[in-house]
């Protein structure tokens, strides 16, 4: 009876002891042992009890005590494996039958805004053979031979397969046959691959890889940029360390994920009832810059040519649309050391003469001068604070008009404007003209502007930062002011990227014109503009001149500092220009840095700089045929007639006249007072014309001229 007792105890002891332990999380080591005491001794009670029962009986009872303890002591094992280490042993299944396949998508490509790759992803392919196992077949070196003969493998066979068996027999596995292949080599290398019969086996194959190209790297990169490995990063991603490569980084670069998938581990294959699915975009989004290669490319060759021919130390371009913010081309180049960066964005540098149409609109926006005022300058010297400020030629002197102070580009007229200004008013404008802030153009590393509070101004600060020295500026920081004079009087915010779009063409992100303030009256505008056409038709920038084409600019020639002392005959020299005059389309800054020169004249900005200028002009006239179209930009004398005003000519025209060897300027002057719709292709010289030369004009409205 007691025996039975204690059976019924230990089972049900057995079943709370393990059902608590599961229920509570106990620790099911402990309530084992206690379970298993509680049932050795029920066994020893049992024992106890049967010692008058004869042996056979007394082995029979043993053997099933203790397979009954084995069974407890398996059922605890298997409820500690089961229930409380299940985790670890399913994540052990997990990592053998699992495997693990990165996938990555490619780098955006960037274009330039007429759709030209810039950068861009190619494949490129290695070819590889592996020794140990190429010896053990004819059909290797039969192929290797042929890709030996057709080119896509350099070098002697004879020598090459000796050195393949000779690895063959060391127990080498890699050696790299050919590197750089693209995909049309790469097709043919396969078709040679098959007819042998070892297209993708071990023993010859093609190892492929993504690899970043850049077009025209020379003109290119300080812009575009580079890629990189960035120093402590843990990721063996390649990222953009420069330019727009970095940034739009964040846009650029191809997501990468690890797929997870049931498989054979040890041989990196997919089990066939493995699935995925995957929504996510791999690829980088594409760029497309405001930068047309066409302008790009005639702006950075005009410079280079003039840039070598003055061996300047360093030369910037740039041109931008006024009426945007748009960046259409930039250039720079260094007779140092190449460096990875941008000094249209990075460099501050004192603007000299091209400051002055700043202060000049500036002073007519206020009030404080006229396009009527007079300056006496005197014999073209003026002292302010024991301090004497010459003008650069000793021609400019006597009484002069504000326009001639543009033209002529007077520093002691600049004074004399610099002069109706308070100090406060004079900052205020600066700011306005946003020469006290970054731009915010699209482009890493902008250097923050160097400025000092007027409060803290010296008593002659003011007088020579009239006339464009004492201050510095970045270039961009310029051309966006100068386009800000001329456009109207709107200050624009530049931009380097017209739009980001994804492989499918959907437009992701879209930069739009963002003006930031309005600075000057559009009458004032006009003013500086028709200043500043003088300068390029009469003054110091007349060298930028393109015949029949109306122009405006200006020219600049600062003296450079060392230690906080001007050097003596080295200037920084520049021109910075617009056109067409009435709705100006294009501004053009140039400069150069240190030119050298026989004459000291040479160094000056009409002689080093406007001539580049002009070229830029007259090549983008040419390349955007803009001639054409913007006839009426020509000459405001030829103007299509548009109401009820009739022109009477003196005499009546009859027939066509030989314009051969003519310049727009002349062929214009000979139809002014007629009615004729001009239409105009080229720069230079009349070479062709339609109607022919002698042809009558009784019925013809259009006349077409082709110049070169």
């Amino acid at each position: 009876m007691v025996v039975k007792r204690l059976k019924i105890i230990s089972l049900v002891s057995l079943i709370l002891g393990i059902g608590c332990s599961i229920y509570f999380k106990i620790h099911l080591l402990t309530v084992g042992l206690m379970l298993i005491l509680v049932y050795l001794l029920l066994i020893f009670t049992k024992w106890k009890k049967n010692k008058k029962n004869n042996n056979f009986n007394i082995r029979v009872s043993v053997g099933i005590d203790i397979v009954g303890l084995l069974m407890l002591v398996l059922i605890f094992r298997l409820i500690h494996i089961q229930v409380f280490n299940s985790k670890i042993y399913e994540a052990a299944v997990a990592k053998q039958i699992t495997g693990s396949f990165p996938e990555s998508g490619d780098r955006g490509s960037i274009y330039d805004s007429t759709g030209k790759g810039l950068a861009y992803n190619v494949n490129i392919y290695s070819l590889i053979i592996d020794p140990e196992t190429a010896i053990k077949k004819e059909e290797s070196f039969k192929a290797l031979k042929e890709l030996i003969d057709k080119k896509y493998v350099k070098g002697n066979y004879y020598s090459i397969a000796k050195e393949i068996k000779k690895l063959g027999l060391e127990g080498r596995r890699y050696r790299r046959l050919e590197k750089d292949l693209n995909d049309i080599e790469k097709k043919e290398v396969d078709i040679i691959l098959k007819k042998h019969g070892i297209l993708r086996t071990k023993e010859l194959f093609l190892d492929g890889r993504k690899e970043r190209k850049y077009y025209r790297r020379d003109i290119f990169e300080n812009l575009v940029g580079n890629i990189g490995f960035l120093k402590n990063d843990e990721t063996d991603i390649k990222k953009g360390t420069f330019g727009v490569e970095k940034q739009y980084e964040q846009y650029l670069r191809g997501n990468e994920i690890k797929r997870t998938s049931p498989s054979i581990r040890s041989l990196g294959i997919k089990l066939p009832t493995s699935k995925a699915e995957m929504n996510q975009e791999l690829d980088g989004k594409n760029i497309h810059l405001t930068i047309d290669h066409e302008i790009h490319y005639i702006l950075n060759d005009e410079l280079k040519k003039q840039f070598e021919n003055t061996k300047s130390e360093e030369a910037y371009g740039i041109v931008v649309d006024p009426n945007t913010g748009k960046v259409l081309g930039t250039s720079f180049y260094s007779k140092g050391k190449k460096e990875i960066r941008n000094p249209l964005f990075q460099n501050q540098v004192e603007p000299g003469s091209i400051f002055k149409p700043v202060i000049v609109a500036s002073a007519l926006n206020e009030g404080y001068v006229r396009r009527s005022s007079t300056f006496d300058i005197g014999d073209g010297t003026i002292k302010k604070y024991n301090h004497t400020i010459r003008e650069s030629s000793r021609s400019v002197k006597g009484i002069i008009t504000l326009d001639d102070i543009i033209k002529k580009s007077s520093n002691v007229g600049m004074v004399l404007i610099g002069d109706r200004f308070t100090e406060t008013k004079f900052e205020e404008y600066l700011k306005s003209f946003g020469l006290y802030d970054k731009t915010g153009i699209d482009f890493p590393y902008e250097r923050k502007p160097y400025t000092i509070s007027s409060k803290r101004w010296d008593k002659l600060k003011k007088s020579t930062m009239s006339f464009g020295q004492g201050i510095a500026v970045t270039p961009i920081q310029m051309v966006m002011a100068f386009s800000a004079i001329v456009n109207g009087g709107v200050l624009y915010r530049p931009y380097l990227v017209e739009k980001v779009e994804d492989k499918n063409g959907v437009v992701i992100r879209r930069n739009l014109p963002a003006p930031v303030r309005k600075i000057i009256s559009e009458k004032v505008s006009q003013n500086m503009r028709e200043m500043m056409e003088k300068t390029v038709e009469d003054g110091t920038a007349k060298k930028a001149m393109v015949e029949g084409y109306r122009i405006g600019g200006k020219t600049g020639t600062a003296q450079l500092s060392l230690n906080g002392k001007y050097i003596k005959h080295e200037y920084l020299t520049s021109a910075i220009g617009f056109f067409p005059v009435e709705k100006p389309r294009y501004v053009v800054l140039i400069m150069l840095l240190k030119p050298q020169a026989d004459i000291l004249y040479n160094k000056f900005g009409g002689a080093t700089a406007a001539p580049v200028l002009g070229e830029v002009v007259r090549r983008i006239v040419k390349s955007k045929n803009i001639l054409s179209k913007e006839i009426t930009n020509i000459n405001p004398e030829i103007q299509k007639i548009k109401s009820e005003q009739v022109l009477v000519p003196e005499e009546i025209m009859t027939t066509m006249p030989d314009l051969k060897d003519l310049t727009a300027r002349d062929i214009l002057n000979i139809f002014k007072n007629y009615n004729y719709e001009i239409s105009m292709s080229g720069t230079g010289k009349a070479f062709e014309q339609y109607p022919k030369a002698g042809e009558e004009l009784e019925k013809v409205k259009k006349i077409r001229i082709l110049l070169k």
